[in-house]
């Protein structure tokens, strides 16, 4: 009697046990970024964690690490690739020492300021970039862009480039060390998050930025003037990791991936919509645009001439590769331009 009693509780419990749906594990990801939390790079990657909170019911969480805080910009190529993060807004300038190809975006006056033009050329070099990044680092590259063209912001007055002689500016990345060095300024290297406090205390005269970053970091609190030189933009890589990826259920993968188009498309109008609106922005909080001389141009192209020869005399055959399509367009829209 009691053995019959005790197979038929067991019946029960496995009855009740097949009939209660099983609780999907939430799966935890973590995506870094450079800038701080109210600018446009935090701000769309917020909107991605809330887009696969929504479309995989709560089974994917991403969690959004601005200004730094998850892993450090020059720490994020192999934060990724080693799952420590599993997907990274990353500058190409950050990364440019162990990857020298990601900052050709970087290059002094090299890519022009033409929002078509740069989406042309961003869609072209995707394939390249994500092909080698895959093969060296097993990631997945999602997308690229180039953020707003840098100027050079100050506290004290000048009226033209030999006026910011021996001035310490803060650079970032190597290539904008030698361009700033070539002309004649003091390269000065600080953290992001210590620029304000920098300026603030004068351990530095100036900085290079873009504008609307420098009004989310609400730079025009402790700079005045802005020298508007309007070179580079400093290339962005969406990173992702190719093991965390391939470990997620198939119907989470597939939100995942599907989610990427609209996610490089917000970063993309972030550049354009700063590049627009940010310049506004400084002018309305008292500070003040320096305009280029036709002669400082002209030794500003001079200087990054010279350092865009080296920087290419440097460079691995594949990576040789990705600079000459990234030239050969460049160069055919100057000479439809002249």
């Amino acid at each position: 009697m009691l053995n019959r009693r005790f197979r038929g509780f067991l019946l029960l419990l496995v009855m009740v046990v097949a009939a209660t749906p099983a609780t999907a594990q939430t799966i935890n990801w973590q995506i870094g970024d450079v800038d701080s939390a109210s600018h446009w790079g935090p701000q769309n990657a917020q909107k991605l964690a809330e887009t696969l909170d929504k479309a995989t019911n709560g089974r994917l969480k991403l969690t959004v690490y601005p200004t730094e805080s998850l892993f450090k910009g020059k720490d994020s190529l192999d934060a990724v690739s080693k799952n420590l993060a599993q997907i990274y807004r990353t500058p190409g300038l950050h990364v440019a020492g162990q990857e020298q190809i990601m900052e050709v975006m970087d290059l002094p006056l090299f890519v022009p300021w033409d929002f078509e033009f740069r989406v042309k050329l961003w869609d072209a070099l995707t394939p390249l970039y994500r092909a080698r990044l895959q093969k060296k680092y097993d990631l997945l590259l999602t997308g690229i862009f180039q953020a707003e063209p840098r100027m050079i912001y100050t506290k004290a007055k000048f009226a033209s480039l030999k006026d910011l002689k021996g001035r310490k500016i803060r650079c970032a990345g190597p290539v904008e060390t030698e361009f700033t060095r070539a002309l004649g300024m003091a390269p000065v290297t600080v953290a992001p998050s210590e620029i304000y406090s920098a300026l603030q205390q004068g351990l530095i005269d100036g900085n290079w930025v873009a504008d609307a970053p420098h009004f989310f970091n609400k730079g025009f609190e402790v700079t005045k003037f802005i020298y508007d030189v309007g070179t580079a933009g400093s290339g962005f890589f969406v990173l992702m990791s190719e093991k965390a990826l391939k470990e997620l259920p198939a119907d989470v993968r597939k939100e995942v991936l599907d989610s990427q188009p609209a996610y490089i498309k917000g970063l993309r109008e972030g550049t354009h919509n700063g590049t627009v609106k940010g310049r506004e922005w400084l002018i309305k909080e008292g500070m003040t645009a320096v305009p280029v001389s036709d002669a400082d141009r002209a030794e500003m192209k001079k200087a990054a001439q010279v350092i865009i020869d080296k920087w290419v005399a440097r460079l691995d055959p594949e990576a040789r590769t990705i600079y000459e399509r990234a030239r050969t367009m460049v160069d055919e829209y100057n000479a439809k331009k002249r």
